[in-house]
Parts: structure tokens; C-alpha cells; sequence
């Protein structure tokens, strides 16, 4: 027996084979522990960049900042078997160790307070991010570095939007930053009233979710100017208010009647982001009414996309009125209480249609709300829409309906303008309805 074993451990010209067996290893722990190095790696590369260009003397580079975060893996992995206390102390310990340092720098002036500061922060979010790696929050902490790392790169981009900050702007971002992170959590959730439709969290979830939607377009406008021309307006504009945006275009279109044509397709382009925000917001909520609702609005923003490009290219080489877009600033308290009032007031009248008319109740509801705002009807919709049947198919008309009578009112406002804006902007939402007309048609058969 022993013979035929080490026979089998030999091969063909008598040699022996090597058994590489790694059953041994944790595989688990090795791929946590690469994932903390490479975290620290990360963002170490920022700041060795930094130091090479110039831009920041310090002496923290790549290896030492990969070394912190394979620390702060090894104190995550060791809690278990050595005790709790690991993990604070070795981020005490390196605090102490990077304070130490910086002190020591200082004296010799090398450092700037800013330079000492940052890079001392984000020594030790390295440690704690290669902690949360090790305990198996692998993609939380990836996800953390790779915002710890643009938080970084975009210094200059960061400072330079806050210093063209208004006071106003700054009273609606601590206004919306309390609306999110302050009343948010505290609100009851729990249905009340008639069907139990005034939910106060998912509600004011809602106004949270536009109100972000909203910023993103506003600082976006604020962050590039009217210098990036009609087109970047109409697409942020679109985030904004499509159709505060289409009134907008159309005065500036009064105002030059020759440039119509391009004003046309910032306004086209506006009402492109409207169908992809409906989209958006019903993933959200349902994305099964956000699968059914692809191909109606996607290729009804597509061929509107068509349209705006078509412009674009024809009269590229136009000079363009470089006029600001007057677009309002994003948060007010009273209209976040408009919109929580008027979603409910949806809800309602959706829930009771629905109830006495059946789906020609919700339909008309649709049509009417529609006339003032997309957003309300699909978060109402959207909510309400089952895992399939009709109704589903229910859904995905009612909001259809309620982005067609939404179009249908810029497309008047887009007609008082008169000359080629008017042409050119109610023939792209026209085109618009009938493509998401017509591919609804056709899925219904399908």
C-alpha cells in the first residue's frame, strides 16, 4: 500500500508532483485585505499625484497610504480573535503617529494648516475604510473611496462653487439638507385619512426626491453658465421644470425671432429630460411601470434627440443669444408644501376615480393633472401599480395621458411665441406624443 501511494505521488518519468493545495487559505479574508490595500492605494494615487504636481508638499504618498489602509484591514480581520479594542486603538495609535508628524512638519514649515488637515482625515477614513472592507462591507467601502477620491481630486472645482455661492442659495441648501435629513426620519410612517392615503414619510419622501432632482439642475446651471449655450440649459432646465424652461425659451425666442430654430431645441431637449425623469422616478417606485413605459417614452425622447441633433448641426455655426435662463431658485418651504398638498390631493382623487369611475377615472385625472405637473400623477401612479395585469397597463396610460397633456400645454405656450421657435418646438412634442401614442398601441398587442 505504502508502494502504490508513492507511486501515485511520482509521475510518468518517476519524478514526484508537487500538491498545490490552498484549501488551506481563507480566500474570504485574502480578497477583504486586497480590497483594504487597494482602497488605501487608491487613495493614496490622489494624493502622490498632488505632491508630484506641485499642487501639495506633503510626504504622504501611495505606499504609505496603502499601508494604512492594509492596517486598518489587518485590525478589522484581528478583532474577532485578539478583542474589540483592536480596532480603536490602532486608529487611535495612528493618529497619534500622523499628529506627531504633522507637528513635526510644521515647525519646519512644509505644511500649510489645509494641506496638515486634509491629508490627516483622509489617513485615517483610509484605516477605517480598510476595517469596513475586512468586516465585510466590501462594497460600502469601495463605494466610500471612490467618494473620498473625488472629494479630493475636485478641490479647485468644490472651492470654486462655493465661492459663487449666494446667501439665498446657501438658505435653500440648509433648508432642503433639514427637510432630508431632519424631518425625513422622524415622520410617522403610517397611513391616515380617507384610504389611508396620507402616508406623512412617503410623502414628504416625494418632496425630498424632487426638491433633489431640482437642485441638481439649479447648480448645475449656476456651476456652467449661460457661456455653455442653449443646449446645456435646456438639458439642466429639463431637471428643473420642463416647462418653466419652455416659457423661458420662448421669451428669449421673442426677443430674437432669428434664432428660434436653436431655442427650439433647448426646448426640445427640456421636454427629452422630462420623459427621462418619468422614467426615473417610476423605476423608482415600480420598475415594472418603468419597463412598460421604456419603449413608449424612450423612443419618443429618441426621436426628439433626433431633432434637437438635426438643429444643432444646421446651425452650429450660429451665434447664439448668450442670455441666462431665469430659473428660480430650487427650495422654498412653501412650494415643498405645495407639492406635498397637491401629491396628496392626487393620491385622493385617483384612489376615489379609480374607486367610482373605475380606470376612466383615473384616466381624466391623469389629463387634468397633467396640465400642471408630470411629476405628482407619475409618483401617484407609480405607487399605486401592481406587479403586473391591467393594472399596470392602467398605470402606464394614465401617466402616458398625463405626459401628453403636459406637452400639449407647451406646445400652446411654445405657438404664442410665433416664427420658427413655434414651428420647430410644437413639431417635436407632437412627434413626441404620437410616437409614444403609437408604440403604446403596438405593445398593447404584444
Amino acid at each position: 500500500m505504502e508502494a502504490d501511494a508513492a507511486s501515485e505521488a511520482m509521475g510518468p518519468a518517476g519524478a514526484a508532483m508537487v500538491d498545490f493545495d490552498f484549501t488551506h487559505l481563507d480566500l474570504h479574508l485574502a480578497t477583504e485585505l486586497l480590497v483594504a490595500l487597494a482602497i488605501g492605494l487608491l487613495i493614496g494615487l490622489e494624493r502622490e499625484w498632488r505632491r508630484q504636481d506641485g499642487e501639495e508638499r506633503d510626504r504622504v504618498g501611495i505606499r504609505t497610504f496603502g499601508l494604512m489602509g492594509l492596517l486598518g484591514g489587518l485590525a478589522g480581520a484581528l478583532q474577532s480573535a485578539v478583542g474589540n479594542w483592536l480596532v480603536p486603538a490602532t486608529i487611535l495609535s495612528l493618529a497619534i503617529l500622523l499628529v506627531n508628524d504633522r507637528r513635526a512638519a510644521g515647525k519646519g514649515g512644509t505644511l500649510t494648516l489645509a494641506e496638515d488637515m486634509t491629508t490627516l482625515v483622509a489617513a485615517l477614513v483610509t484605516a477605517l475604510l480598510g476595517v469596513l472592507a475586512a468586516t465585510g462591507a466590501i462594497e460600502l467601502a469601495v463605494a466610500s473611496a471612490v467618494i473620498v477620491l473625488a472629494l479630493l481630486y475636485l478641490k479647485a472645482t468644490i472651492h470654486a462653487l462655493v465661492g459663487k455661492l449666494t446667501q439665498e442659495e446657501l438658505k435653500a441648501t440648509v433648508r432642503f439638507l433639514v427637510i432630508s435629513l431632519v424631518v425625513l426620519p422622524v415622520l410617522p410612517d403610517k397611513g391616515y385619512g380617507p384610504y389611508e392615503i396620507f402616508n406623512p414619510r412617503n410623502t414628504w419622501l416625494m418632496v425630498v426626491l424632487i426638491s433633489a432632482m431640482s437642485f441638481v439642475g439649479y447648480f448645475s446651471i449656476r456651476a456652467l453658465g449661460a457661456a455653455t449655450g442653449v443646449l446645456a440649459t435646456g438639458l439642466f432646465g429639463g431637471m428643473v421644470s420642463s416647462t418653466a424652461t419652455t416659457v423661458s425659451f420662448a421669451r428669449l425666442a421673442q426677443a430674437a425671432p432669428t434664432q428660434g430654430r436653436i431655442f427650439a431645441a433647448g426646448t426640445v431637449l427640456a421636454n427629452v429630460v422630462m420623459a427621462v425623469r418619468v422614467l426615473i422616478l417610476a423605476a423608482i417606485l415600480a420598475p415594472n411601470l418603468a419597463l412598460a413605459l421604456a419603449w413608449p417614452l424612450g423612443l419618443a425622447a429618441a426621436m426628439a434627440g433626433l431633432v434637437v441633433a438635426f438643429i444643432w448641426y444646421n446651425t452650429r455655426k450660429t451665434p447664439v443669444l448668450r442670455e441666462e435662463v431665469a430659473v428660480s431658485n430650487p427650495f422654498e418651504l412653501s412650494e415643498a408644501v405645495k407639492f406635498a398638498v397637491l401629491l396628496t390631493v392626487v393620491l385622493f382623487l385617483e384612489r376615489f376615480l379609480s374607486d367610482r369611475f373605475g380606470e376612466a377615472g383615473l384616466y381624466v385625472l391623469s389629463l387634468i393633472a397633467g396640465l400642471a405637473d408630470v411629476d405628482a400623477i407619475t409618483l401617484s401612479v407609480a405607487k399605486q401599480a401592481k406587479l403586473g395585469g391591467e393594472e399596470l397597463i392602467g398605470a402606464e396610460i394614465a401617466i402616458l395621458l398625463a405626459v401628453g397633456s403636459n406637452a400639449c400645454v407647451k406646445g400652446f405656450i411654445a405657438a404664442r411665441a410665433g416664427g420658427s421657435f413655434a414651428r420647430w418646438s410644437v413639431g417635436a412634442m407632437s412627434g413626441m406624443v404620437a410616437v409614444a401614442a403609437a408604440t403604446a398601441i403596438v405593445q398593447s398587442y404584444f
